[in-house]
Formats: C-alpha cells, structure tokens, sequence
C-alpha cells in the first residue's frame, strides 16, 4: 500500500505529536508499505530519535503569523498611554489577581492580543505552511500516486494541506484528530472564533474518506457530528524504545515523585500534591518531587505558596529517551489534568509512556473521566485530587521506600503498545483504501 503522511510535525523535532507520526510512518515502513511523509522545517528541539528513511521525508518551511504581532503591541502600549490609563482597584479581585487584571493597560493589551491571535490565525498559527506545503505535495505527486493520504492534526492546517492535495489529485484522505478542533475542551479563542473554526473544520472534512482520533469519548463527539466511518487509535508507548528491564529504585533517600512535560496554567496544577506534603510534617523530608520540562516561573511560585519549595526541583528539559529513563527509575510518576467535566475523554500520551515504566502513577485531574477510570480498572496508581487523600498515600508510600516500592504488574501494559494500536489502524486503512491488501488480510485472517 502507497501511504502519504502530511505532518507538520515529525521528528527529530521533539514535539508529541512528532513522536506518534513518526512511530507510525516507521511501523508502516518496516511492516512493508511504501511510505513518503510531509512535514513542516521547524527549529527548536531536535533530539527526537529518526527511524524513517531521510530521503522519503520532504520538509517545508512555514513563516510565523505570530510574527506580525508585535507592531500591533508597540501600537497599543502606546495607545493605552495617550489614553492616560490608570490602574484601578475596580480592575482586581484580591491579592492574587494577576498583573493583567491589575493593570487596565496591560489588560486591554491582553484582550486584544487575544481577539488579534483570533483574527488572524485561522486556522492556527501554522497558517504560513500552507502554501509551501501544498506547493511540495504536488511536486511529490507528479510522480508518485498513493492509495491513501493521512493527515495529522493539530495544527489543523495540516486538514487544509490534505484537502487541497486531495481536490486537486482526486485521492482519498484520512483526517486524524490527535486533537479535536472546535469541540477542543481546551479551546483558547473567543467564542466567536469557535463559530468560524466549525464552519472551516465542517467545509474541510466534506471530502475526507474517514476520520480517525486518539479517545472514545472523542470519536464519539466526531461520530455524532459526521457520517464518515470514524476509528479510535490510542496513543501507546514504543517497546523499542523502553529501558532495560530491571532497573533498580534506590532504597535510600526520600520518596522521589517525578513529572515530565509541560504545565499549563490553569488547567494543570501541582497544588493539590503540595499542599499534601505541606501536611506530613516531618516526613515531608521523605519526599521530593522533580519536575522536567515546566519553567521555574510555573512552579517556584505554587511550591512557596504551600512552604514546600525545599520539597522541589525544577530540572532542565531533557530528550525523549532521556524522560523515559527518568520515569523508570523514580518511585512515582506524577500525571496532570484538568479536573473539569471538559477533560473527561482526554488520555495524554503521557500515560502510556508511564504504563510503559511500570511505575505507580499519582493522578489529578478530572476522578470520574476515562483516564482515572483506566488508571484504576489496571490498578496504575492512586486517584485524588483531595490533599489529605494524598496525604495519606504519600505516608504508605514512605513506608513501603526501605523494601522497594514495587514495580506495576505487567498485565497494565495489555494492548496498549503502539505496535498494537497501529497493527489495527493499519488493518483500518487496508481494508477501506487498498483492494489488494483487503483481500490479502481475508485470505490469511487477523
């Protein structure tokens, strides 16, 4: 089968969702498909091992919308101070209001920021790889017919690439959602945006063959929305890419909690772990909980606000299998979420990099959504978003330290391989997009 994948993403960018486009065009690779990828030339991080072949990657360059934003500020500081704007004590809402609320200037900056960013990222800041990206994917298909195009979203103009690649080629497409996009439960615009984004989203998939995302509850949202056939494909953690087996905990020293990726304010919040610790009294020295990857600026703050800053280290990033060494050898995984109805679906891709290090995780976020009720039916961790809850867990886990804390059963892991997942999202795409292979696969069964 002749496979194109349009990414903006791909490694060795260390981005997420290179991660899953890149493990998915290696699977197809080695399974036998002739495969070309579409990406976009990004800089940043580039430690994001490559496991495709170089020469079938053809990568584009995008320029930043973003870029043209800050004249629009320089205008508006200057604005805001013919004006003669004064902060005012209308404009706060107690001692914790931040310096935008505070501040009438820099809160008219802020809403205008967002009303701009709204404006002119449509449909998101990737806007500018369009063109070049649409320009690459004919000069790749002059030559060369695939049975299939995949589309990786966010960014979702990526959908915009494959659909004007489809249109004008005739071929069929698949749009996968690693991210929804209007129906996003982190949806950041006006909601005057939203509007726009579900006629854009709406117009763009009327020609795509299929729909494919990463959650149930998200391909139930697209299902319900759309007639295409719609396929739920988890994220997994890589096998290839796991640490020795047998790597030992040390038994001495405090109970290490470690956390990997971002933060996001207002949607992922330590506070609840820090505030448990706050109430151990002197076996709070037994725990020390490292985060990888935040700013300091994300997490000095809540660490002093609960007296536990001693308690925590703020680490450097660190590379993709550098992480998944890290994971193995702490004694608790910490997984952040929203704890809101609107996270209920959602399962990062970060929880099968921590059932891959069969390490105890601690959870919050949302305790009645698809990710806890997974985290509990596979006995992963603990639930809480209760301080005293986890209190009480922290003082187990300091008990159990001296002997080891043990590592997960290895039944946590079942189907949840990306080998896994993608042995099903290929048999998805043969069976719809290839005639020969659909024949092929009922000929000698699953």
């Amino acid at each position: 089968m002749k496979v194109l994948l349009v990414s903006f993403w791909f490694p060795p960018t260390n981005a997420i969702g290179a991660l899953r486009v890149g493990k998915f065009a290696k699977y197809l690779h080695e399974a036998g498909h002739d495969v070309r990828v579409l990406s976009g030339r990004t800089a940043g991080d580039h430690t994001l091992p490559l496991e495709f072949p170089e020469d079938r990657v053809v990568r584009t360059p995008a320029w930043q919308v973003d870029e043209l934003l800050d004249p629009l500020v320089s205008s508006v500081r200057r604005a805001a101070r013919l004006a003669g704007l004064r902060r005012t004590s209308g404009e706060t809402e107690g001692p914790q209001a931040s310096p935008t609320l505070q501040n009438p200037e820099l809160l008219l900056q802020s809403r205008l920021k967002r009303h701009y960013y709204a404006l002119v990222q449509v449909p998101d800041s990737r806007n500018g790889w369009l063109g070049s990206a649409v320009r690459a994917g004919r000069e790749v298909l002059k030559s060369w017919r695939p049975d299939v195009m995949v589309a990786s979203a966010p960014p979702f103009t990526t959908l915009l690439v494959a659909r004007r690649l489809s249109r004008e080629f005739d071929l069929p497409w698949l749009a996968e959602f690693r991210d929804l996009w209007a129906d996003n439960p982190y949806y950041g615009f006006p909601e005057w945006r939203r509007r726009i984004d579900d006629l854009v989203e709406r117009w763009t998939l009327k020609r795509a063959s299929a729909l494919t995302t990463v959650t149930p509850l998200w391909a139930r949202t697209l299902q319900q929305k759309y007639p295409h056939p719609v396929l739920t494909i988890l994220n997994g953690f890589a096998e290839e890419d796991l640490p020795p087996d047998g790597l030992e905990q040390p038994k001495s020293g405090p109970l290490t909690i470690l956390y990997t990726g971002n933060i996001y304010a207002g949607y992922r919040d330590p506070s609840p772990l820090f505030e448990a610790i706050s109430l151990l009294g002197p076996q709070r020295n037994d725990v020390v909980v490292r985060f990888y990857g935040p700013e300091e600026s994300d997490i000095r703050p809540l660490a002093e606000r609960y007296g536990v800053q001693d308690r925590v280290v703020v680490c450097p990033r660190v590379s993709y299998r550098q992480s998944l060494a890290l994971q193995a050898q702490s004694d608790i995984l910490l997984l952040l979420q929203w704890n809101h109805i609107k996270d209920e679906g959602n399962i990062p891709a970060k929880f099968f990099e921590y059932i891959g290090a069969l390490r105890p995780m601690l959870f919050l976020g949302y305790e009645t959504g698809t990710l806890a009720q997974m985290i509990r039916q596979r006995a992963a961790g603990f639930v809480s978003n209760s301080p005293q809850e986890i209190a009480a867990q922290l003082v187990r886990w300091i008990g159990q330290r001296s002997l080891g804390i043990p590592a997960l059963d290895i039944s946590v892991r079942a189907g949840l391989s990306r080998a896994e997942q993608f042995r099903s999202y290929e048999n998805f795409l043969r069976e719809r997009f290839d005639p020969a292979g659909a024949s092929l696969q009922a000929t000698l069964g699953p």
